[in-house]
């Protein structure tokens, strides 16, 4: 079964899969943008204040992970490489859905950080029990985070500028993963330049440029 689910990963992503250390070397390489946007957030960390710092340096350090997990899914997927390409990229999502309005709405920090581990460990074990249900748990995430997002808004302080930014930037990333699916018009297997790395690069750097822009709500003193 092992075999089975490692013959098909990054098999809808356009790129043709090779036989090398690299089953798919441009989309493995573009996956690394995640890791530097995760560095240049952590190496700005001290600029911030404390409470923000920590919550930067965790971001970046889940970045860097979602980083390494598709670089292993895309390049030499070994065994795990499907488990960690999906809880790495559900688990900093959910890190923003519930980190970002938790300081403004009262949530205790403790109680926060406490429902990011609980909510990774049931996404990991779905995705343990069924392997399949990673476009399930994102749709499910990412609804999650437009909630978030609207409840963020609504206490204000946000970077409209980078803001505005980080949703054009997601927007074009997800156009250009569509547009790099396997069967696309747009699909050329054993071309240098690859779709899916597109999506890779313009989504790390939104997820860069969202964070920043959602410091201010993010660190400020809870609502009363």
């Amino acid at each position: 079964m092992i075999g089975a689910l490692l013959a098909t990963l990054g098999a809808g992503d356009c790129e043709a899969l090779g036989d090398g250390w690299l089953i798919q070397p441009v989309a493995a390489w573009t996956s690394l943008a995640y890791a530097v946007v995760g560095l240049l957030l952590m190496a700005s960390a001290a600029a911030t204040s404390t409470r923000e710092r920590t919550l930067r340096i965790v971001f970046g350090l889940l970045l860097i992970g979602t980083g390494i997990g598709s670089f292993l899914y895309h390049g030499p997927q070994p065994a795990i490489a499907g488990f960690t390409h999906d809880i790495t990229f559900l688990t900093t999502l959910w890190f923003l859905i519930i980190m970002n309005p938790a300081m403004p709405y009262g949530l205790r920090r403790g109680w926060a950080w406490g429902a990011v581990v609980a909510t990774s460990a049931v996404m990991a074990m779905a995705l343990l029990i069924a392997p399949t249900s990673t476009n399930v748990l994102t749709a499910i995430s990412v609804v999650a985070l437009v909630v978030s997002d609207f409840l963020v808004r609504r206490v204000g302080g946000i970077d409209g500028r980078l803001y505005a930014a980080a949703l054009s930037l997601f927007a074009g990333a997800l156009v250009f993963n569509v547009l790099g699916r396997t069967g696309a018009s747009t699909c050329a297997p054993d071309h240098a330049f690859q779709l899916h790395g597109v999506w890779h690069v313009l989504s790390a750097v939104a997820f860069g440029a969202y964070f920043i822009a959602t410091t201010r709500p993010r660190d400020q003193e809870p609502l009363r």
